[in-house]
């Protein structure tokens, strides 16, 4: 297992937090156990600033391609009700908004959400859909 100051070097820190994108494919229930495995667990972007950070960082990891990754961010448990996968609510929200394609638009069918590397929108996806993840880690041990 990586120490605490290797993840923060080799990803992204945030305030307390380190984030580390996994170039390698998983479903979400895959991601999230991957993510438990390493001490940590999938990205949960809570506010503005920690999604535009979020962002700027998976997009400069994948630049120039767009490879979408999984947030901790579902709604298997009621439909509409988006959730981290610490089972708190999710209160801000960075859903794509285009006239061609406004996300969530999955319904009772994509329930995980996933952001995209070349904007930072959120959309919403099939769960068993093999993608990229990002984890996140507590690193105040570190600072």
């Amino acid at each position: 297992m990586l120490k605490e100051k290797q993840r923060c070097e080799k990803g992204h820190r945030i305030g307390y937090k380190c984030y580390l994108v996994y170039n390698s494919q998983e479903d979400y229930a895959g991601a999230s156990r991957k993510c438990i495995e390493r001490g940590g667990r999938m990205a949960m972007p809570r506010d503005r600033k920690e999604q535009e950070a979020l962002a700027d960082y998976v997009k400069s990891f994948f630049h120039p391609g767009n490879w979408p990754v999984w947030l901790g961010i579902n709604d298997l448990r009621s439909e509409g009700l988006y959730l981290f996968d610490d089972g708190t609510r999710v209160t801000y929200f960075q859903w794509r908004k285009h006239f061609l394609s406004s996300q969530p638009d999955g319904g009772r069918r994509e329930n995980c959400v996933a952001m995209s590397s070349d904007d930072g929108d959120w959309w919403d996806h099939y769960c068993d859909r093999s993608m990229n993840y990002m984890c996140e880690f507590d690193d105040r041990v570190a600072l």
